[in-house]
Order: C-alpha cells, then sequence, then structure tokens
C-alpha cells in the first residue's frame, strides 16, 4: 500500500462548527454544508460528528441526501440544486427538501407524494441576483404562490437565495438581501412560514442577512473567513512518502518537457502522487512541500503519478520519512489556501479535488 494518503480531523470540524456556531445568536439555526462529500472530508462521517450542533444539512443532489439517509442522518437535509422528475421523486422517498422554483417541480412533488402516501418538503428558491437558478420576478412567485395552494402534499419549509459577492461587494450584497427581503413578505402575505436563509459562511457574520437560519460551508472546513482568525482551522493533511531519492548534476534535467534545470548538484525526491491523484498540474514548479519541517520546492512537471522535489537543503531525508503536500509539519504549513492560489483557483477545489486513489484516514 503506498503511503500516499489524506488525514481528516473530525476533532478540528467539530472545532471549527463550534466556532461557527458560537458567532450567530442561539434562535437562529444553522445548516451545515456537506456536498461534495463535505468538501472532500466525508460527509456521512462529518454530518454524524455534527450531531447536536448542525439544525439541518446541505447537499446539492439527492444521491447525497440517500447517502445521508441510509447511513442513519436524521433531520433535515436540504437538496440546494436543481433536479428533474425522477430525482425529485426520489427526494420525497428520502425525506429530503428540494429546492423548487417551478410550478412544474411542485407538480412532481404533489403527485409522487399522493402516489407514496407521505408529506413532501421543499425550499422555494429565490434568484436575488445570482442568475443560476431561482423565481426571480414578482409575477413568477405570485404565480409559484398560488399553484403552491393547491398542492397541500408539499410543505414550504424554508425558501432561500444565495448571495454571490458577500465577500467583496457589500453594496450589491445589500441590494440582493433588499430583494429576498421584498420576496419573503410576499411569501408571508400568502399564508406561508417558511425558514428563510441567504447568508452562507461570509454573510453569516453580518446580522442583518442572517434571517432565520445561516448556512456554514467553506468556513466549516477552514478557510475564507479571515475574520474568524485562528478559530477555525483546516482538517485535511495530505501525506506521502518517497519512492526515490537520486542527485543529479547541474545541467540536468527534470520530468517531461524538461521544464526545470539543476543550476547545481541536486538531490531530487520522488513522490509517488501527480494530477491522477487530483494533485494541479499547474503546481509545476510552483508548489512546495514539507520534509523533516523544511519546505522543498517542488521542479518539473508534475506528472499522472508521481512529482519530484527538490530535497538539497534536507541532506537527511530518507525514502521513511513523511512528506506533507498540505497541512502543517512542525512549524510549517501549507494550506488550501495557499495551493489555491499557486494553482489560479479556490480552496474549494483544492480540498475535494482529490480523488479515490488517494487513501482516506479519519482522525477522530
Amino acid at each position: 500500500m503506498r503511503a500516499t494518503e489524506m488525514r481528516i480531523s473530525v476533532p478540528t470540524l467539530v472545532n471549527n462548527a463550534k466556532a461557527l456556531r458560537a458567532r450567530v445568536p442561539e434562535d437562529i439555526k444553522m445548516l451545515c454544508v456537506v456536498k461534495a462529500d463535505a468538501y472532500g472530508h466525508g460527509a456521512v462521517k462529518l454530518a454524524k460528528a455534527l450531531s447536536g450542533i448542525a439544525d439541518a444539512y446541505a447537499v446539492a443532489i439527492v444521491e447525497e441526501a440517500e447517502e445521508l439517509r441510509d447511513n442513519g442522518v436524521e433531520g433535515m437535509i436540504v437538496i440546494l440544486g436543481g433536479g428533474n422528475e425522477s430525482s425529485l421523486q426520489a427526494a420525497v422517498h428520502c425525506g429530503a427538501s428540494q429546492a423548487v422554483y417551478t410550478t412544474e417541480m411542485l407538480r412532481v412533488l404533489e403527485a409522487e407524494a399522493v402516489a407514496v402516501g407521505k408529506q413532501a418538503k421543499a425550499h422555494i428558491k429565490l434568484d436575488t441576483g445570482m442568475s443560476r437558478i431561482g423565481v426571480r420576478t414578482d409575477d413568477e412567485l405570485a404565480a409559484m404562490l398560488d399553484y403552491w395552494k393547491q398542492c397541500p402534499h408539499v410543505d414550504m419549509e424554508g425558501c432561500f437565495t444565495h448571495f454571490c459577492v458577500a465577500d467583496t461587494d457589500p453594496v450589491f450584497t445589500k441590494k440582493q438581501n433588499d430583494r429576498f427581503n421584498e420576496m419573503i413578505e410576499k411569501i408571508h402575505a400568502a399564508g406561508f412560514a417558511p425558514i428563510c436563509h441567504g447568508a452562507a459562511s461570509t454573510a453569516m457574520l453580518k446580522p442583518e442577512c442572517r434571517h432565520d437560519m445561516v448556512r456554514a460551508g467553506i468556513g466549516l472546513y477552514g478557510s475564507c473567513m479571515p475574520e474568524m482568525g485562528t478559530d477555525i482551522q483546516n482538517a485535511q493533511t495530505l501525506v506521502t512518502a518517497p519512492v526515490r531519492i537520486e542527485t543529479i548534476e547541474a545541467g540536468e534535467t527534470v520530468g517531461y518537457g524538461r521544464t526545470f534545470t539543476a543550476s547545481r548538484r541536486t538531490k531530487v525526491a520522488t513522490l509517488p502522487i501527480g494530477y491522477g491523484d487530483g494533485y494541479p498540474r499547474i503546481l509545476s514548479n510552483r508548489a512546495s512541500v514539507l520534509v523533516k519541517g523544511k519546505r522543498a520546492p517542488i521542479i518539473g512537471r508534475v506528472c499522472m503519478d508521481m512529482i519530484m522535489a527538490d530535497v538539497t537543503d534536507i541532506p537527511e531525508v530518507t525514502v521513511d520519512d513523511e512528506v506533507v503536500l498540505m497541512g502543517r509539519q512542525g512549524d510549517e504549513v501549507i494550506t488550501p489556501d495557499e495551493l489555491a492560489e499557486l494553482a489560479e483557483t479556490i480552496p474549494y477545489e483544492i480540498m475535494l479535488g482529490f480523488g479515490p486513489r488517494v487513501r482516506r484516514v479519519w482522525e477522530d
């Protein structure tokens, strides 16, 4: 078994959830987002660990809701994404609350609820500026509400929106929130009383955006909330060990394309991980790894199954030494945020980008 594995600290994730919960008044619910296998952290394990902290969970597709239910996760599960007829029917069967934004979606939920003798649940999705999915105009909203009154087997459990620039544009975020409040008033006037939520990780720290419930997303995993300081931490540590250590001479090159030329006698450690595992190829000649608590730069192109690191300045390194590609070792740390900046992407993609070839180990 190769040494490459992703270690996930469950206590760190629980502490993150508690820190976020502490920033929100007790009368406001907290929904924890565990879609995409909890951003690569393990949805089932995390959902169970957060029992007693989370008031609800959010996923993107019905298959994710079914996985939680099949593994004994109870309570409110909200499917944030859209769906076709079969996925809407499956949501009714597993007792998940489906995001809806068309009367046709309501029709399907109502028909399936009647057919199986269950009460369906839904959260009406409102588009206040994301221009992705959701009810957009007042006329659309009025039509939805009128039709909903003809669907007694579909509970309007919630209504929600997404803020698209909560971390960068307070003016547009206010505009979105004002529009959300206007639409909520129309929903209330029609006789519905759903749980209203719009704030994800960044916006949940803004009192005016909280409404009845907040959605803890990327902050739950320790990133993208500088306001939280060290109260939240990254929970993933990606490790491996060298499969070869060899010295090359000045002038020799490393890897495909010969993109690195040694300027001195160089000790090269070859590591058994690559873009086939989800380690981004764009990190070629950009990122570093940690060996014996010191940084060692990646040299040459990231291969499908291997990368090379310059360990010349760490002469005592051996093939038995643990190498950290993401996480902490000694006083040094490589965060998803750092790798995301080097890879010209966002921490979300780094966290959930590692594939099934990378063995997961949950540290409880």
